[in-house]
């Protein structure tokens, strides 16, 4: 079973991301990041730029280096085919499908309240499918 946990408080949930990513990719981990089609593009150029001292290697789904890639960026609905990969860090604001295929799954939450009732809803998505979710409050 997947273990689940919501980082919630992000005041800026593409940078947490950033710096999350960074921290994981150093440790081996191979993830797969889910965010919607409208904060792809800024998600993208934020892992190209956040840092000036390190790269941070990605693409996003379908890319012919996908599968050597240890971040793979992607809006799909079902995840079922990112198996292979270590933890799902879902920035999209509805909870996706085949995330059971996954061992970890990281959810992060912004401070606006369209991000806070949207995180609800996908704690309870959880929930629902037999999960207990775990909450983490940040301040970052």
């Amino acid at each position: 079973m997947s273990s689940v946990e919501f980082r919630v408080g992000a005041a800026d949930p593409l940078a947490y991301a950033c710096v999350l990513l960074r921290v994981a990719v150093a440790k081996g981990a191979r993830l797969v990041v889910r965010a919607a089609p409208s904060q792809m593009d800024d998600l993208d150029a934020r892992l190209w730029t956040f840092s000036q001292f390190d790269f941070l290697p990605h693409c996003r789904a379908g890319d012919a280096l996908a599968q050597r890639t240890p971040v793979v960026l992607t809006d799909a609905p079902d995840l079922r085919s990112f198996g292979d990969r270590d933890c799902l860090v879902n920035l999209a604001p509805d909870p996706a499908s085949g995330w059971q295929a996954l061992p970890r799954v990281i959810e992060i939450v912004g401070t606006s309240s369209a991000d806070r009732q949207a995180g609800r809803s996908r704690f309870r998505a959880y929930r629902e499918a037999g999960t207990e979710p775990t909450t983490l409050e940040i301040a970052a």
